[in-house]
């Protein structure tokens, strides 16, 4: 049926106070009980990479447009990488001002009607485990650079090769035996407080627990960006589990030390789970009692970096990726999220392997953070080892970047209707079935939503959907349908409308 709908038009800031979000019935709900899709982007504005090019800076940093930008897309949410270096440079010293620039960052994307999800991002272990200078590799290997994650102090390399070869990069021998000296939580005869390595991480996650207890605008914590197995493969379900259920713990206790509320808790398979095998690359089901738990995979098809591989190929792996790391999360009883997902600009195949993403995604009704908003011209991922010259004259994807002048491109015709396409943002009950594109959607979601259910709290009932502008007809109000839908409100916002609905039972929507 065609509904008649109120329009209004909206300007000046859209955004509310923000509402706490929690894992309940395996998928992640407000306070209101409502579904929650998390749809956004990854922001590494804050990072501490290696630096190869001294004249060229490693990050883009966040500025007001930015926020805009990101709410013109319809994002509601931000995963912000953070790095240990940064939290804890010094052992048992914790950087204060850097908790304030992240704070800054939260508060700042909360202004826009944007979650942050913290994340503890590593990639090749650190900046300290480049080849020293003058020394040479043997043979055709090649000398490293660094990269981002764990500081100085905690980085011990066992005298193993900082050299690579094509098929190591991040994985040299010396990035392999500090991650083995992460697991078995190293310790230094001089560090009189009897803490390992790990153990600090661990601390550092107590800390930022405290600091943002109170605090709804952040969705929650991802406990380690793609933790890398090192040498220790078979033992790795163990000590992702032990490792992940004591940065639980330690988050926790501090929350309720302050008096705050339980935050969810993101965490990851490690970085080669889908080469060898996902549930020995994961924690065992049970390695946590945890109710607000959300399993936070990340999606590449194996395609991430490479421009050649078959549609049909990238379409079986992504398919088979998402049974597998589905199941898992059911498993565990928690809610699933993709953490990253992209494709290369370069590749010809991009558009229709990003379709087949987003229907994948939408069908399972899948929250997700595209990987990555900018990269700078001197980030590490740009050279091949230590000299500062680089054959990569852009960088980046959803804002291509022409290096070295830092000048912004335009991005791959068709990326902003996937990346940027209608969603529900919050779904009373359950959502069952989504499809989108553009500013296409159709949705269908169950609800217990009745005269006792509106009495006892009417926002249970609100149907909230984002819906992008139309290129061609920028000030075309949508067409919508539906079924059980009440009191329906299409208002302008910033990059598109908001339509809202008050639903009974089963509902449904579609908008064109």
């Amino acid at each position: 049926m065609c509904l008649f709908a109120t329009f209004l038009a909206f300007t000046g800031a859209q955004a509310a106070a923000l509402d706490e979000l929690h894992v309940g019935g395996r998928e992640i709900r407000d306070s209101h009980g409502r579904q929650v899709l998390l749809r956004g982007v990854n922001v590494t504005a804050l990072t501490d990479q290696y630096q190869v090019d001294p004249d060229l800076p490693t990050v883009v940093p966040l500025r007001d447009r930015d926020y805009r930008r990101m709410e013109v897309l319809g994002f509601n949410v931000i995963r912000l990488a953070v790095n240990w270096s940064k939290l804890e440079p010094e052992r048992g010293q914790i950087n204060s001002h850097y908790i304030d620039r992240i704070r800054k960052v939260v508060d700042k994307a909360a202004g826009h009607g944007i979650y942050t999800v913290i994340d503890m991002h590593n990639g090749g272990w650190g900046k300290y485990v480049a080849t020293p200078p003058g020394e040479k590799c043997p043979g055709d290997l090649r000398e490293s650079h660094g990269w981002l994650g764990a500081p100085e102090w905690a980085t011990f390399l066992d005298g193993e090769s900082t050299c690579h070869d094509d098929k190591t990069n991040k994985r040299t021998p010396a990035v392999k035996a500090a991650w083995d000296n992460f697991w078995n939580n190293h310790r230094r005869l001089v560090w009189a407080d009897g803490r390992g390595i790990q153990d600090h991480l661990v601390w550092v996650w107590g800390v930022l627990g405290r600091a943002f207890a109170h605090d709804p605008a952040v969705a929650g914590y991802d406990l380690l960006n793609e933790a890398d197995p090192g040498n220790t493969r078979r033992d790795q379900q163990a000590f992702t589990g032990a490792f992940d259920a004591s940065a639980i713990d330690a988050i926790r206790s501090s929350e309720a030390q302050v008096g705050g509320f339980s935050h969810m808790v993101l965490f990851e398979p490690n970085l080669t789970w889908s080469q060898n095998g996902l549930a020995s690359h994961s924690p065992a089901p049970g390695f946590s009692d945890d109710p607000n738990l959300v399993f936070a995979p990340h999606l590449y098809g194996r395609d991430v970096h490479t421009t050649t591989r078959a549609l049909k190929l990238v379409r079986r792996d992504l398919k088979k990726q998402e049974r597998r790391v589905a199941h898992r999360a059911r498993s565990y009883g928690a809610a699933l999220w993709i953490g990253e997902w992209s494709f290369s600009i370069f590749d010809e195949s991009a558009l229709k392997k990003l379709r087949v993403h987003i229907e994948i995604q939408d069908s399972n009704q899948l929250g997700s953070a595209w990987w990555q908003w900018k990269v700078a011209c001197g980030a590490p991922q740009r050279y091949e080892g230590l000299k500062p010259k680089s054959q990569f004259p852009v960088v980046g994807n959803l804002n291509p970047t022409k290096c070295p002048s830092g000048k912004r491109i335009q991005r791959p015709k068709g990326w902003k209707a996937i990346v940027a396409r209608a969603y529900p943002r919050a779904s009373p009950g359950t959502l069952k079935q989504l499809s989108a594109h553009g500013s296409r959607i159709s949705l269908e979601g169950e609800s217990r939503c009745d005269a006792a259910v509106r009495a006892n709290d009417p926002q249970a009932c609100r149907l909230e959907v984002w819906i992008p502008k139309k290129k061609h007809d920028p000030r075309g109000r949508p067409h919508i349908d539906g079924r059980h839908l009440r009191d329906l409100l299409v208002r302008r916002v910033a990059g598109g409308w908001l339509a809202t609905a008050d639903v009974t039972r089963g509902y449904s929507l579609s908008a064109d």
